[in-house]
């Protein structure tokens, strides 16, 4: 879906459309835009913008706080739709979704013609302003390569490996799905410096450099299937975090630990209500005037599950490290998931900690969110409130593209 949250706002209210919007975390000077519309790209609104630079670059801009009912309601009615063609689909954000064709037509054509027949649905059951992107070819990197770089609400088509080899004459290597920065710096050090080289490039000297990730670049490339379509049953998260923009800019720990707590709670209660823990904490943290921030990411040697855990953890690095600067920002994430296990440790009472975290999340489900909480997020009040994230992995290098802002 493009501009997904800024269009459905379009959508709920007409007097929008066609104008420049901005869904902000929250509609303070130093919130962040979650989602721009098509005419806010237009004057580099982008999302992780801040407010008070969004109305710099558009003044004109119409900023509303994120309703996370309303997009998960139209989600809901988009995956709807999509599971009447296919029980093989696999969400991969809340706008965004691989479907599996493979033995319900014969052809590209039977394909295109359901393509282009969901799109018509979308349209007119879900809303006529909302748009869709859909890239249809025979690996999954290709189909969403297709959907990524062709035209805006159309379906893209890769058929063969010789017009895959058309788009990557015109692209750049971050127009890939999987190549940042980081990895783009590092091909050009090999000699790479465009899709192309790349797909040409020895496969043994990419396994030098970057491992199995530099197969998996090479075998995308080159049309060679290397995953597949999976139901949501069978998706296991790769991180679990969420991130939150202060309205107070400070370098009050109290304060900071408060908010951190509160971050933990949402992600440990995410946690637990897949059934799962982690092995792996990262932490973040972004200054007002200072560029970037400071990140860290470690393992742990027993999995956790609980909410205090992940905030001990989190917080042991904050206390520890001096601020030369005021905290604009938060990010939590735990990851190296797997599903819970039942073994008991000899060194604390797994059961008791399971029993005590399973009875304030029943309670918590069954009053409302935050009914009973931790004494540390006492009178965070409506910080940190619900906000709809994004299926993507906490880096500290690069958050902005990955966690679901707050």
């Amino acid at each position: 879906m493009n501009s997904y949250f800024a269009s459905v706002e379009q959508q709920a209210n007409p007097f929008l459309r066609g104008k420049p919007v901005g869904v902000c975390a929250y509609l303070g000077e130093g919130g962040c835009i979650i989602a721009s519309s098509v005419e806010a790209k237009k004057f580099g609104v982008k999302t992780g913008a801040i407010v008070r630079d969004a109305r710099k670059l558009c003044p004109e801009i119409t900023l509303i706080e994120n309703n996370p009912d309303k997009y998960r309601s139209t989600t809901q009615k988009i995956f709807s739709i999509l599971n009447s063609y296919t029980d093989v689909l696999e969400p991969y954000s809340i706008d965004e979704a691989f479907l599996n064709f493979t033995g319900l037509v014969k052809n590209f054509a039977g394909a295109q013609k359901i393509t282009e027949e969901i799109k018509y649905r979308i349209k007119n059951e879900v809303g006529d302003w909302l748009k869709a992107s859909q890239g249809l070819s025979f690996t999954k990197f290709l189909a969403k390569f297709a959907s990524d770089n062709g035209a805006k609400d159309s379906v893209s088509l890769i058929t063969n490996i010789r017009e895959a080899q058309n788009w990557y004459q015109r692209l750049k290597l971050t127009d890939a799905w999987g190549i940042g920065q980081k990895i783009e710096i590092r091909l050009n050090e090999l000699g790479i410096y465009s899709l192309l080289d790349l797909q040409k490039h020895p496969v043994s000297n990419l396994m030098q450099s970057f491992g199995k990730v530099g197969y998996y670049l090479w075998a995308n490339l080159n049309g060679i299937e290397i995953d597949w379509v999976k139901n949501e049953e069978e998706i296991l998260p790769k991180s679990i975090g969420h991130s939150y923009c202060l309205p107070k800019k400070t370098t009050d720990k109290e304060y900071l630990a408060k908010i951190l707590m509160k971050l933990c709670e949402k992600t440990g209660r995410r946690l637990r209500e897949k059934n799962l823990e982690a092995g792996s904490l990262s932490i973040y943290w972004g200054y007002t005037k200072i560029r970037g921030g400071f990140g860290k990411s470690f393992k742990i040697g027993d999995s956790f599950f609980s909410s205090r855990d992940i905030f001990n953890k989190a917080f042991r690095i904050l206390q520890n490290y001096q601020l030369p600067d005021r905290v604009r920002m938060l990010a939590v994430s735990v990851s190296s998931l797997s599903p819970r296990k039942e073994q008991l440790s000899f060194f604390e009472d797994r059961v008791k900690k399971q029993k005590l975290c399973q009875a304030m999340d029943i309670i918590n489900d069954k009053f409302g969110e935050y009914t009973v909480i931790y004494g540390q997020m006492w009178d965070t009040g409506d910080n940190a409130r619900d906000r709809v994230g994004f299926r993507k992995t906490l880096r500290p290098d690069k958050l902005q593209d990955e966690v679901s802002y707050d």
